[in-house]
């Protein structure tokens, strides 16, 4: 049987590096490697310019797709072109736009708020990476429930392969706070517990290394930072190569992530996969991801992130527990499963349409 043909429109997935980028092009990656399925990648201008935008959403993506159909389209980073002739996929990772929305661009919200709905409640079916995830989905942007479904993502093989060293596993090394601090990431309950610790405990000596953002660009946070006190004790790292990351992770002491809200959550799963102990927030999908596998807190209750921390910090069989959970939990996310499962999306819209002919 001859391969189905989905084109993926990879154009806003180009224009990030992680979050749906990597999705997508892990995705299509694991997709051509199973053989079931045969990706091809459309896309429009890479740059941000906003006319050549919408002239690929309204006409470019439909001329493209009209001169060599496919069985279907999949978008994979939520926005979604006009006028095609084929069944349609989104993926659509979360509502953090609606219940967030400080944190995007006055112009991404308003196409969230205008247009996106529309777009998914017109799609075949809607994919997001967990069930909290799907939920969401179906509740900010009126999507049918039966055209909604979860499928879980994977993680990268240089997390899952990478072997840490003994001392990169100890408690010796500093904390970390994964990504951008943007509002719902809540940098600021790390630093308080920080400052709050008692002197004679290992958080009052712990180090945080913030990695993906550079100082310069979060002048707030920098000020409570010194404000704090904590000055000596934060290092910002900017943007880390890919490549890199792993030993980066490893070398953590323990992975913090407070975060108010996830679609998903991949630090977390990829500190798991290099052994390195997390405490999570107990919001969004964290606990449906991360399991019994990592600490979850309260993201709101400073106490509670501090004595969690330093359990970790202090506790060896604290750490040894959540290590050996970790590296089980994180092995269960894998691109070539959510391949598998998205394929099936494929079938089962593809089946559907066939009906409906």
């Amino acid at each position: 049987m001859a391969p189905i043909s989905v084109a993926f429109d990879m154009t806003f997935a180009n224009r990030n590096r992680g979050g749906s980028g990597a999705y997508a092009r892990s995705l299509v990656d694991a997709l051509r490697e199973q053989g079931e399925i045969a990706p091809r990648v459309i896309s429009g201008p890479q740059r941000s310019n906003f006319p050549a935008t919408m002239r690929w959403l309204v006409r470019g993506a439909h001329d493209t797709l009209a001169a060599d159909p496919p069985a279907l389209l999949h978008c994979p980073s939520f926005v979604t072109p006009w006028a095609i002739k084929v069944p349609v996929v989104v993926t659509v990772h979360d509502a953090a736009s609606k219940r967030f929305p400080a944190d995007h661009p006055l112009e991404w919200r308003v196409y969230v708020d205008t247009v996106m709905p529309r777009r998914l409640r017109a799609a075949a079916r809607v994919i997001a990476g967990s069930e909290f995830g799907r939920r969401e989905v179906i509740e900010a942007f009126g999507v049918n429930p039966d055209r909604a479904v979860a499928v879980p993502y994977g993680l990268d093989s240089r997390f899952l392969d990478y072997k840490a060293s003994p001392q990169a596993t100890d408690a010796s090394g500093p904390l970390l706070f994964p990504g951008a601090p943007i509002g719902r990431k809540n940098l600021e309950a790390v630093l308080a517990s920080m400052a709050a610790a008692s002197p004679d405990s290992a958080l009052a000596r712990a180090r945080l290394q913030i990695s993906g953002a550079r100082e310069a660009d979060f002048p707030s946070h920098s000020r409570l930072v010194n404000n704090l006190g904590l000055k000596s004790r934060v290092q910002w790292l900017g943007q880390a190569p890919a490549e890199e990351m792993p030993a980066l992770f490893a070398r953590a002491s323990v992975l913090v992530y407070p975060s108010l809200y996830e679609g998903f959550g991949f630090p977390p799963l990829e500190a798991m996969a290099v052994g390195t102990p997390v405490v999570a927030s107990n919001r969004g999908s964290l606990p449906e991801v991360l399991g019994d596998a990592a600490l979850l807190i309260d993201p709101n209750n400073q106490r509670a992130l501090g004595e969690a921390l330093e359990a970790v910090l202090s506790k060896p069989e604290v750490r040894d527990r959540l290590q050996s959970a970790g590296l089980r939990r994180a092995r269960l996310y894998t691109w070539d499963s959510c391949a598998r499962k998205t394929a099936e999306v494929y079938r089962e819209v593809l089946a559907t349409a066939a009906v409906h002919s």
